[in-house]
């Protein structure tokens, strides 16, 4: 639902089906009250403020562990990518694939979420003036390096560490 210019979404903890392709294009151009609210709505919004004003605008994106944050950030940047018209394939799925390599240095299993984002993160896409994006910049601020010696019961390490221990035992260079 909507609250003023604020989208709160509620993580429903399974799949359902109103990410898709189809989705997607319901909501590019759209007014706000044509459909139900939606990430996908508020990327547009940001989307059309910035070419039409020629303005920088900024998404944020907040919530407490396992309400969807991270998937709310792949699903807004994955919208931006498709209105920005990535010039190719090659470059949306850049964009789109260097969010899991960052996640694997900064998320953690927790005792409430298997995949917690340990950190902030500040993603700035780049568009050219017609609105084109052409690439983007992640910054990483606030990691919860104590995380890397000593892990509370229950919890896990970054799972960029179990991601290498996998590789060599796979390799048998352990």
């Amino acid at each position: 639902t909507y609250v003023g210019d604020i989208l709160i979404a509620v993580n429903p903890f399974r799949n359902i089906d109103i990410y898709s392709s189809q989705h997607s294009k319901l909501y590019i151009g759209a007014k706000r009250t044509a459909n139900p609210p939606h990430i996908f709505a508020v990327a547009d919004i940001g989307y059309q403020s910035m070419v039409t004003y020629n303005s920088d605008q900024c998404i944020v994106i907040s919530g407490e562990s396992g309400a969807g944050k991270t998937q709310s950030a792949h699903l807004l940047v994955q919208q931006l990518t498709v209105l920005g018209k990535a010039n190719n394939r090659t470059l949306q799925e850049k964009i789109l694939q260097v969010n899991n390599l960052v996640e694997a240095f900064g998320n953690a299993g927790t005792i409430i979420n298997d995949n917690s984002s340990r950190f902030g993160k500040y993603l700035e896409m780049k568009f050219t003036c017609g609105g084109t994006v052409v690439g983007a910049q992640i910054s990483e601020y606030l990691l919860e390096k104590s995380r890397v010696v000593h892990q509370a019961v229950g919890e896990k390490n970054f799972h960029i560490f179990y991601y290498i221990y996998a590789g060599l035992a796979e390799k048998k260079k352990l």
